[in-house]
């Protein structure tokens, strides 16, 4: 998978399937601390102080986010990045 940024945004180029996938800005925050040694509460308290936003919500975005990562075939199902 190669990884860039574009103009704020992260692109992810999977070779594999030939598809780039843009992430916006707040998707491409929880991709990057998804580094296999944070587990999902640690992801979700990181971006609700990143966000100054309420963590229950917060958790309803990350993983959803993950579930749509892992549906894209861009992490394994078992999450981590």
């Amino acid at each position: 998978m190669l990884v860039t940024e574009i103009d704020g945004d992260l692109a992810l180029y999977d070779a594999e399937r030939n598809e780039v996938h843009v992430l916006n800005v707040s998707a491409g925050d929880i991709w990057r601390l998804l580094d296999g040694e944070r587990d999902l509460d640690e992801i979700v308290a990181l971006i609700a102080e990143a966000y100054s936003a309420d963590p229950d919500d917060v958790r309803t975005h990350v993983a959803g986010a993950i579930a749509t990562f892992v549906d894209r075939g861009l992490l394994p199902a078992g999450g981590g990045g």
